[in-house]
Parts: structure tokens; sequence; C-alpha cells
């Protein structure tokens, strides 16, 4: 039985509340244990249950039921990507390599996701089972997968029974938020009470996942934008380099801990760890084993082709390699930083590591907010993905400040500015017409144009332009030009008679 069966004798004024957690409580454990010893085969030890007070999920992947009936509340089963991978690992029988993060190789496979799902069932059935054996008739929702940390589940935080279960595969922690509804043994609401049963260790602080260390807006937009120039810059400068093809998509953003991003298993992964020397904080780097593999293979002057899927150990001369490759690809990223803030962003690479990333989560002292910044890459035909973990504060100190410059100016001065290309956009200004004139608008309808041509590039009027023809074609004939830093005039949509007219003059 629970420990609350043994806690319940300190007070006899709570005894009816013991007996009515320790039958609620134990059918559902007995259900748990079930799914997992008997679907995964698990050898499950339940460990000391204790208080939470929370509205969020706190673990990677949440089992969430919903109870109604004799019980109104919620059941949770929570375990972090790494406990589900290698319960996918033992339900299967074989061991599974992923070139991707577990994170997104169990939200995207239909495989994964229907075991987990088996293992949702499982427990839901099983404790609507054992729940009707103890004389409590409750209606139990299928139950939903919560493939996230932090989502929310309630307006206002709410008490939860937690009670850890260790598995031979990793921990889990079923949360058990139930209420009697009120109709049966008069209780009422104030049988949750647990406090009074578990001496609680100690207070729990909500976290807010939803905006750790409150960042603002500005630094995630800023952000999306210097991870767009990365996918440009990288691929120059890695095909400069190494006359290799490289493609990055649209960068995703992921909010969390900085330690929480550190437990995940990062054996999908070669990182690289740099310091930031404006801040004296870390910034990790992580791609596809493959990839690295790919890479190194290509630096290393071959023809950049996979020989196998998995390297377990690295040879000197490929770590080498590795190193320098990491080394190449920091530099664009600080290039990056730099050409879209202007600011001087120094990258140094202090270690390698192509072991698992969570075995040197204790060697850094950095705590609190992170963000994990996720592209799929490409090279050649492999496909992989590229991340970067950054720390909230360092961000804020550098996004948060005033100095963010026109990206079209940085590029300028970027050494491979000969090989971005940038949008020129032509037009005319019309004249003004009346409301009624508008009115009257038809296909048919000629409009006159005021000359001259602005041109403008990036939001700012950098020419003027005289239109004619050539080999049939209409073109324009830059007739002045007054260049990226010398005018601030707006896009002529946004003040288009005044930025026009001081065009003109």
């Amino acid at each position: 039985m629970l420990e609350v069966q043994n806690l319940k004798q300190k007070s006899s004024a709570f005894n009816g509340i013991a007996d009515w957690y320790a039958e609620v409580a134990n059918p559902i454990l007995r259900a748990a244990s079930e799914a997992l010893e008997g679907l995964i085969g698990l050898k499950v030890e339940r460990g000391k249950p204790s208080l939470r007070l929370s509205a969020y999920t706190e673990e990677d992947i949440t089992v969430a039921i919903s109870v109604e009936g004799d019980l109104k509340g919620v059941i949770l089963l929570g375990f972090n990507y790494r406990t589900a991978f290698r319960m996918l690992q033992k339900m299967l029988g074989e061991e599974l390599n992923t070139n991707l993060p577990i994170s997104d190789f169990l939200k995207e496979s239909e495989l994964a996701r229907s075991a987990l799902q088996e293992i949702a069932n499982i427990l839901s059935g099983r404790s609507a089972m054992h729940l009707e054996a103890s004389g409590k008739n409750c209606i139990i929702s299928p139950p939903e997968l919560l493939m996230r940390r932090g989502v929310l589940l309630s307006e206002r935080d709410f008490q939860q029974l937690v009670i850890p279960i260790k598995t031979d595969v990793g921990n889990l922690e079923l949360s058990i938020a139930l209420f009697p509804n009120g109709n049966g043994s008069g209780q009422g609401r104030e049988v949750f009470v647990a406090q009074q049963i578990i001496q609680p260790r100690r207070s729990i602080v909500r976290y807010d996942f939803a905006n750790p260390e409150h960042l603002g807006r500005t630094v995630y937009s800023n952000l999306q934008q210097v991870h767009e120039r990365f996918q440009q810059v990288l691929a120059q400068k890695v095909g400069i380099r190494m006359r290799i093809g490289l493609r990055l998509s649209k960068a995703s953003l992921e909010k969390d801990t900085f330690a929480h991003f550190l437990q995940r298993d990062y054996q999908w992964s070669v990182a690289g760890i740099f310091n930031l020397d404006m801040s004296n904080t870390p910034w990790i780097m992580a791609i596809s084993q493959s990839v690295a593999l790919l890479l190194v293979d290509r630096w290393l002057g071959g023809p950049g082709k996979l020989a196998q899927v998995e390297r377990k150990d690295w040879t000197p001369l490929e770590r080498g390699a590795l190193s320098r490759i990491m080394e190449l690809l920091g530099d664009a990223y600080a290039e990056t930083w730099q050409q879209q803030t202007g600011l001087k962003v120094s990258l140094r690479l202090l270690q390698v590591s192509t072991g698992d990333l969570s075995e040197q989560s204790v060697s850094f002292q950095s705590v609190g907010a992170a963000l994990l910044v996720s592209h799929r890459l490409q090279v050649g035909d492999e496909i992989g993905v590229l991340q970067w973990i950054l720390i909230a504060d360092s961000l804020s100190s550098l996004l948060s400040k005033p100095s963010i410059v026109s990206g079209t100016e940085a590029v300028l001065n970027s050494p491979i500015s000969p090989s971005i290309r940038l949008k020129l956009h032509l037009g005319w200004k019309c004249p003004s017409i009346t409301a009624k004139q508008l009115q009257n608008l038809k296909v048919g309808t000629i409009l006159m144009l005021h000359s001259p041509l602005l041109i403008w590039c990036k939001g700012k009027v950098i020419g003027l332009g005289e239109p004619y023809r050539k080999n049939g074609r209409i073109v324009a004939k830059i007739a002045k030009y007054m260049g990226l830093n010398k005018i601030s005039l707006s896009h002529p949509d946004d003040k288009s008679d005044e930025g026009a007219e001081r065009a003109k003059s």
C-alpha cells in the first residue's frame, strides 16, 4: 500500500482522508505498473510520493487522462524523450538508430506514436477497471498524448499527488489530481488536502514555460532574422571551402531551461561547445552524426559520401577535421550575427563532443532559460539536423541593444558580398485621384505615370531611373544613384508623397 497508509496514523482527524487516498491512488498505480510491466516488460519500482502545485505538464511527453463520475480530475503519466525512446526500443526488441533528435523522431514517427498511444490506452483501460473494482464508478476519456513540455492544463495551479516510478529504462512520474465529485462521501473538495498527509519537503515554484526569463518579442524577431541570414552565409562558406552543396530549412524555436536541453539524448549528433566572448557564456551547436561524417570525408579530400551511418570511434585525423569543420560553422554563425546586428560577435571553440552531450552537463555553470534553434540540414543527399542552444541572458544582452542595423548595409562589408543577391524594385508614382474617379476605374482605363522611376532596395530608395525600350523590352536607365548609405527614404508605398518628392530633388 501507499506511504499514506503509514502516515495516516499521525492524526486521527485525517484517517478518512488517508483511506480515501489509498483507495484512489493504489488502483491507478496498479494500472500504471501493469501497463509498463505487461506491455514492455519493465521492472517497476515505486518511489516516495510528494506534492506538486502546477498547471503545466512537467515532462517532455505526458499521457493525460480525464476522469468524470464519482471522481473528477486528471491522471498524468509523464516521461522524458530519452525514456520514451528506450521504452520504444524495448517494445520492438531492437536497437533503433536515428539521424534526428529523439524529440523529432518521436513526434514524426507513426510507429513511435502508435506505441506510446498503446501504453496510454492500457493505462486508461486498466485504471477504469481497477477503480470500478474498488467501488468508484468513473467515466474515463480517451487518453491524449501531449508531446511537449510546459503545456498549460488549467487556468489555475492545481495540487497533484506525484508518485515517481523507477524502471530500468528511465524514470516516469505518475501525477494524480482527483477529487470526489461531492455527491457521495460528503467530504467534498476539501478531501484533496495532500499536505496534511504527505509532508511537503519544499514548496515548488512554478516555472513560466511560455516565456522563460521573459524575453521580449524583439529578441525572437531579431533571432529569426539572424537565422534567416545564417542559411545563406553558411551555404556560401561551406560551398567555397568544401565545394559541396548545403541547405538549411527555416528555423524553429523552442524555449526551456538550459539544463533540461542538455538532459536530452544527443547520441544522434556531434556537438561543438563555443564560448561567447562578449558574455563569457557557452553556446552549443549540434549536427547529425551522419552529416558530420559526410563533411569530414569531404574535408579530407573524399567525395563526401557516407561509408556508414554510425561511427562509435573517431580517429585522431577525423577528430582534427571535425574540429576544423566546427570552427568553420562557428565562424559562419559569428559572421551572420555581425552582418545582421552590427555587433562583433566572437565564438571560440572550446571542445567537440562526439558522445552523449548530457554527460558534459556537469561542467557547465550556466543555469536559467535557453532557446533551442533547430534547422533541417541537407548536405548532398544526406538530411539531418543542425541545432543551436543559446543562453537567454546572452541573447537579451545582444539583441535588446539598439544597435541592430540594416542587414543590407552590413552585407556590403562582408567578404562574401559579391556572391549575395539582393532584390531591386522599380516603380512609378501615379497622380492623386478623387474618390469618385476611383469608383469609376475599370479595365482599359489609362493612368498617367510620373517620371522618373524610383529604385529601391530593402525598403530604401537608392536611385532614380528613366524608362526606355531596348530590343523590344522596357528597361530602366539609372539617372541618379544615391547609394544605401547616403539616403534613408522609406519604401515609396509607406510615405510615398514626401519620400518621392525628396528623391526627385
